[in-house]
């Protein structure tokens, strides 16, 4: 009976031992033997002999060992495929030793690693492109037929060992060396800073272009492909040189093109805007201009009709008609013709001593005469005496903002007037309590013929707004409103009372 410890040690072991003493029977043996071999508990035995072994022919084995002294290997197949490697090593009591071990993963890997050869020896043998390897002292390690073809090597020189410096020498004999000695090697010091890739394009004496990529290697050799790229780069050079005369082309007739092109745009231009005017012009005639001339019309005939029998009222009524439809008629001429001015680029504003108290007053008064269905509540004794502004343009601006109050409060009767001065400046507002504006239309209200959705039904040009929001811009002040439809609207106009800087009198404002 062996100890304890040996057969633990035996037990470790990663082979399948059997030991065998000198009569060729089995004195000890691990499990592991058991797994390699495939065989069940019992199938091995102290004291069995060598015959009952697997393993070909143990006892041929053991004789071959017995007459080399020596440890001997063999191999043999299994039922399963596997393929197990026996050794035969003899023992110092005159015995042996049996090692089993699986090697059928290890002929597996093999047998790839084989394949793999193959398959890269053939794909270096087809490759279209040159290819080489050297070590760090610049010696061949190997290259493939193309490489050869490419420089017309003979065998010596592509013989693993030979020096690059002799693959060069004989290339310059040949006369399809480097055209350039002296940039030849950049692109290996290209590489070897970058540690990766770099390519380069070498002339070569006859006339070729080749394009090398050099790889660096970890051991400071290197692989390198030689592809011939001569047909590509004059190619490329020819098609460079028609690109230029294309592009010379080109850019001629595009210059043209887009001289003519922005001078086409500017007449369409001009004709569109010729035409919104026109139709802008002929809807607005249609619709302001009809109310004022029917009252007109309607008061010439009931005048006509009294003849001489016409009471010193009703001609007085008929008259304060007739004059305050033809002031609204000049006040929508005189918007147009304010707006005409504005599209030319110039609008007059002279600057006096504008009496604003007055002339708010002045514009009520006379938008009295025209609605008379609204009553104007005044608060503006808070202005100043006098600001600097136009009062031409500025009643314009006070005429258009109660108007158009009351033309969009139908329901309502009172147009409140709010004025105040306020650090420099004064404030006029103007309220009323009727239709309102949508929130999404708010920011557009100042647009050249913008309408808001409230406004549907009522009659009005959408040029009033945008000639107040620049008259008032041009005296240096600015138009706000708030508004909430169906809960009417309030513009606040504010302007300096006195104007900033020495100006002339009179401006001309784009």
């Amino acid at each position: 009976m062996m100890p304890h410890s040996f057969e633990s040690i035996l037990e470790s072991l990663p082979q399948g031992i059997v030991l065998l003493d000198t009569a060729s029977a089995v004195t000890a043996f691990n499990s592991r033997t058991l797994d390699i071999l495939g065989l069940p508990e019992g199938a091995i035995r102290k004291g069995m002999a060598i015959d009952g072994l697997l393993g070909a022919d143990c006892r041929a084995v053991a004789s071959r060992r017995s007459a080399i002294g020596k440890p001997y290997t063999s191999q043999f197949a299994l039922s399963d495929g596997r393929m197990i490697s026996l050794t035969c090593a003899p023992s110092k009591d005159g015995g042996w030793i049996l090692s089993y071990e699986d090697i059928s993963t290890l002929i597996r890997v093999e047998d790839s690693l084989a394949e793999q050869h193959r398959r890269f020896d053939a794909a270096l043998s087809n490759m279209p492109h040159g290819l080489c390897m050297f070590d760090s002292a610049k010696n061949l390690i190997l290259c493939n037929p193309s490489y050869a073809r490419m420089y017309n090597l003979p065998d010596l020189l592509t013989q693993p060992g030979t020096p690059l410096v002799d693959i060069l020498a004989y290339r310059s004999r040949e006369g399809n060396g480097p055209a350039d000695t002296a940039t030849y090697f950049d692109v290996v010091f290209e590489a070897t800073a970058r540690g990766a890739v770099a390519s380069q394009n070498i002339v070569l004496t006859d006339g070729r272009v080749i394009k090398i990529t050099h790889n660096p290697m970890q051991n400071g050799g290197y692989v390198a492909t030689h592809e011939d790229v001569t047909k590509t780069v004059r190619l490329a050079e020819e098609l460079r040189r028609h690109h230029d005369q294309l592009e010379a082309t080109v850019k001629s007739r595009t210059a043209e093109v887009e001289r003519q092109a922005r001078e086409l745009e500017r007449m369409l231009a001009q004709e569109r805007n010729i035409n919104e005017l026109q139709r802008q012009f002929v809807a607005m005639a249609s619709h302001e201009f009809r109310t004022p001339l029917a009252i007109i019309d309607a008061a010439a005939q009931r005048l006509l009709r009294k003849r001489g029998a016409v009471e010193p009222e009703f001609l007085s009524d008929k008259v304060d008609q007739i004059r305050a439809s033809v002031n609204r008629i000049v006040d929508l001429m005189e918007s147009i013709l304010s707006a005409g001015r504005l599209d030319t680029g110039k609008i007059d504003i002279s600057y006096t001593a504008c009496a604003l108290r007055s002339l708010i007053r002045t514009c009520c008064e006379r938008q009295s005469t025209i609605a008379k269905t609204h009553s104007f509540v005044l608060d503006i004794d808070g202005l100043p005496e006098f600001i600097d502004g136009d009062p031409r343009t500025l009643a314009q601006v006070f005429t258009n903002l109660l108007s158009n109050a009351v033309k969009y409060a139908p329901g309502t009767s009172e147009i409140r007037v709010t004025a105040w001065a306020e650090t420099g400046n004064v404030k006029v507002s103007v309220s009323d309590d009727g239709v309102g504006i949508d929130p999404e239309d708010v920011p557009r209200l100042f647009q050249r013929y913008f309408r808001a959705r409230t406004s549907t039904g009522i009659a009005g040009t959408g040029i009033g707004l945008n000639l107040v929001k620049q008259i008032v811009e041009l005296h240096d002040g600015l138009i706000e409103v708030r508004s909430a439809k169906g809960c009417g609207s309030t513009f606040t106009v504010t302007l300096p009372i006195k104007r900033s800087g020495n100006a002339s009198a009179t401006n001309d404002a784009a």
